[in-house]
Protein backbone atom coordinates (compact mmCIF):
# COMPACT_ATOMS: atom_id res chain seq x y z
CA UNK A 1 0.00 0.00 0.00
CA UNK A 2 1.52 3.38 -0.73
CA UNK A 3 1.22 6.32 1.49
CA UNK A 4 -1.05 9.15 0.50
CA UNK A 5 0.30 11.56 2.74
CA UNK A 6 2.44 14.57 0.66
CA UNK A 7 4.63 14.85 3.65
CA UNK A 8 6.12 11.52 3.07
CA UNK A 9 6.37 11.72 -0.85
CA UNK A 10 7.11 15.20 -1.63
CA UNK A 11 9.12 16.16 1.37
CA UNK A 12 11.92 15.03 3.52
CA UNK A 13 11.44 14.15 7.13
CA UNK A 14 11.48 17.31 9.08
CA UNK A 15 14.23 17.69 11.25
CA UNK A 16 14.20 20.50 14.30
CA UNK A 17 17.18 22.56 14.41
CA UNK A 18 19.83 22.60 17.48
CA UNK A 19 20.19 25.93 18.61
CA UNK A 20 22.83 25.04 21.70
CA UNK A 21 25.10 23.00 19.05
CA UNK A 22 26.19 26.38 17.35
CA UNK A 23 29.56 27.77 18.26
CA UNK A 24 27.29 31.66 17.63
CA UNK A 25 24.75 30.67 20.53
CA UNK A 26 27.32 28.97 22.78
CA UNK A 27 29.68 32.20 22.21
CA UNK A 28 26.40 34.29 23.46
CA UNK A 29 25.37 31.96 26.18
CA UNK A 30 28.87 31.87 27.86
CA UNK A 31 29.84 35.63 27.77
CA UNK A 32 26.74 37.70 27.54
CA UNK A 33 26.36 38.62 30.99
CA UNK A 34 30.23 39.27 31.55
CA UNK A 35 29.79 41.70 28.28
CA UNK A 36 26.46 43.42 29.85
CA UNK A 37 28.66 43.81 32.92
CA UNK A 38 31.10 45.51 31.41
CA UNK A 39 29.88 47.58 29.06
CA UNK A 40 29.54 50.97 30.96
CA UNK A 41 33.24 50.96 31.74
CA UNK A 42 34.88 49.38 28.74
CA UNK A 43 32.01 50.39 25.66
CA UNK A 44 29.45 53.12 26.78
CA UNK A 45 32.13 56.17 25.81
CA UNK A 46 32.65 54.10 22.58
CA UNK A 47 29.67 52.64 21.03
CA UNK A 48 26.74 54.18 23.41
CA UNK A 49 24.42 52.87 26.10
CA UNK A 50 23.64 49.45 27.12
CA UNK A 51 20.11 49.53 25.74
CA UNK A 52 17.54 47.60 27.68
CA UNK A 53 16.50 45.84 23.87
CA UNK A 54 19.78 44.21 24.08
CA UNK A 55 18.82 41.97 26.76
CA UNK A 56 15.67 41.11 25.55
CA UNK A 57 16.98 40.17 22.52
CA UNK A 58 19.33 38.28 23.69
CA UNK A 59 17.47 36.12 26.31
CA UNK A 60 15.00 35.66 22.92
CA UNK A 61 18.10 34.54 21.31
CA UNK A 62 18.81 32.14 23.78
CA UNK A 63 15.20 30.72 24.17
CA UNK A 64 14.95 30.46 20.36
CA UNK A 65 14.22 26.98 19.22
CA UNK A 66 13.76 25.45 22.45
CA UNK A 67 10.66 23.20 23.30
CA UNK A 68 11.08 24.14 26.65
CA UNK A 69 9.74 27.53 25.99
CA UNK A 70 6.90 27.07 24.05
CA UNK A 71 6.15 24.76 21.14
CA UNK A 72 3.21 24.37 17.87
CA UNK A 73 1.78 20.22 17.24
CA UNK A 74 1.58 19.74 13.45
CA UNK A 75 0.01 17.24 12.40
CA UNK A 76 -0.63 15.57 9.10
CA UNK A 77 -4.56 15.76 8.44
CA UNK A 78 -4.08 12.55 5.81
CA UNK A 79 -1.70 10.01 7.94
CA UNK A 80 -1.79 11.55 11.13
CA UNK A 81 1.88 11.96 11.70
CA UNK A 82 2.74 14.47 14.16
CA UNK A 83 6.09 16.57 15.03
CA UNK A 84 6.51 19.45 17.54
CA UNK A 85 7.75 22.77 15.84
CA UNK A 86 9.40 24.75 18.83
CA UNK A 87 8.65 28.55 18.49
CA UNK A 88 11.22 31.22 17.29
CA UNK A 89 12.34 34.48 18.50
CA UNK A 90 11.33 35.99 15.86
CA UNK A 91 14.10 38.63 15.98
CA UNK A 92 16.14 40.58 12.94
CA UNK A 93 19.84 40.75 12.57
CA UNK A 94 20.45 38.86 15.80
CA UNK A 95 19.21 35.50 15.40
CA UNK A 96 20.50 34.10 11.74
CA UNK A 97 17.63 31.58 11.62
CA UNK A 98 14.98 33.98 12.10
CA UNK A 99 16.70 36.96 10.56
CA UNK A 100 16.72 34.68 7.18
CA UNK A 101 12.79 33.88 7.70
CA UNK A 102 11.60 37.16 7.90
CA UNK A 103 13.50 38.53 5.10
CA UNK A 104 11.91 36.44 2.59
CA UNK A 105 8.45 36.91 4.31
CA UNK A 106 9.09 40.65 3.74
CA UNK A 107 10.08 40.62 0.56
CA UNK A 108 6.78 38.23 -0.68
CA UNK A 109 4.91 40.72 1.17
CA UNK A 110 6.75 44.02 -0.50
CA UNK A 111 5.89 42.15 -3.71
CA UNK A 112 2.32 40.52 -3.47
CA UNK A 113 0.84 43.17 -1.02
CA UNK A 114 2.53 46.91 -1.59
CA UNK A 115 4.77 47.26 -5.07
CA UNK A 116 2.73 48.11 -8.07
CA UNK A 117 4.10 46.45 -11.15
CA UNK A 118 6.31 49.71 -12.15
CA UNK A 119 9.61 50.87 -12.37
CA UNK A 120 10.86 50.73 -8.86
CA UNK A 121 14.28 52.56 -8.03
CA UNK A 122 16.12 52.00 -4.60
CA UNK A 123 17.42 54.65 -3.12
CA UNK A 124 20.26 55.74 -0.12
CA UNK A 125 20.16 58.54 2.59
CA UNK A 126 23.40 58.22 4.19
CA UNK A 127 24.77 61.45 6.54
CA UNK A 128 27.95 62.84 7.02
CA UNK A 129 30.45 61.25 9.41
CA UNK A 130 30.78 63.85 11.64
CA UNK A 131 26.75 63.42 12.31
CA UNK A 132 26.77 59.40 12.98
CA UNK A 133 28.19 59.67 16.52
CA UNK A 134 24.97 61.32 17.81
CA UNK A 135 22.59 58.25 15.97
CA UNK A 136 24.84 55.93 18.26
CA UNK A 137 23.72 57.88 21.64
CA UNK A 138 20.08 58.55 20.87
CA UNK A 139 18.33 56.25 18.29
CA UNK A 140 15.03 57.80 18.45
CA UNK A 141 16.93 60.24 15.95
CA UNK A 142 16.66 56.92 13.09
CA UNK A 143 13.17 57.85 12.77
CA UNK A 144 13.70 61.57 11.83
CA UNK A 145 16.32 60.82 9.55
CA UNK A 146 14.43 58.71 7.65
CA UNK A 147 11.01 60.69 7.92
CA UNK A 148 13.45 63.59 6.69
CA UNK A 149 14.76 61.36 3.88
CA UNK A 150 11.16 60.84 2.88
CA UNK A 151 10.02 64.44 2.81
CA UNK A 152 12.82 65.10 0.22
CA UNK A 153 12.34 62.25 -2.06
CA UNK A 154 8.95 63.01 -2.15
CA UNK A 155 9.21 66.14 -2.83
CA UNK A 156 11.67 65.28 -5.64
CA UNK A 157 9.41 62.79 -7.36
CA UNK A 158 6.33 64.80 -7.33
CA UNK A 159 8.34 67.59 -9.28
CA UNK A 160 9.28 65.05 -11.52
CA UNK A 161 5.99 64.08 -13.24
CA UNK A 162 3.55 65.79 -15.44
CA UNK A 163 0.32 64.43 -13.41
CA UNK A 164 -1.09 67.20 -10.39
CA UNK A 165 -2.15 64.13 -8.12
CA UNK A 166 1.04 61.41 -8.68
CA UNK A 167 1.42 59.86 -5.50
CA UNK A 168 5.21 58.72 -4.81
CA UNK A 169 5.27 55.11 -2.51
CA UNK A 170 8.42 54.24 -0.39
CA UNK A 171 9.45 51.39 1.77
CA UNK A 172 11.76 52.78 4.07
CA UNK A 173 14.25 50.51 5.96
CA UNK A 174 17.03 51.94 8.29
CA UNK A 175 19.80 50.81 8.51
CA UNK A 176 22.93 50.95 11.16
CA UNK A 177 25.54 48.53 9.70
CA UNK A 178 28.93 48.99 11.27
CA UNK A 179 27.51 49.89 14.88
CA UNK A 180 30.67 48.67 16.42
CA UNK A 181 33.48 49.36 13.82
CA UNK A 182 32.48 52.65 12.24
CA UNK A 183 28.75 53.47 12.68
CA UNK A 184 26.55 54.69 9.47
CA UNK A 185 23.17 54.93 10.22
CA UNK A 186 21.33 55.48 6.88
CA UNK A 187 17.91 54.42 4.97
Amino acid sequence: MVNSCPTHLEYEVYEPRNPRANDYYRCIEAHFEDLEGAWEEHYQNVYGYWRPYIMDVILRYLDCGDLHFGFARVRCETCGHEYLVAFSCKRRHFCPSCHQKRVVEFGEWLYTEVLKQVPHRQWVFSIPKRLRIYFMFDRSLLAELSQCAWKVLSAYLKQGTPYDDAVPGGVIAMQTFGDFQNLNPHS
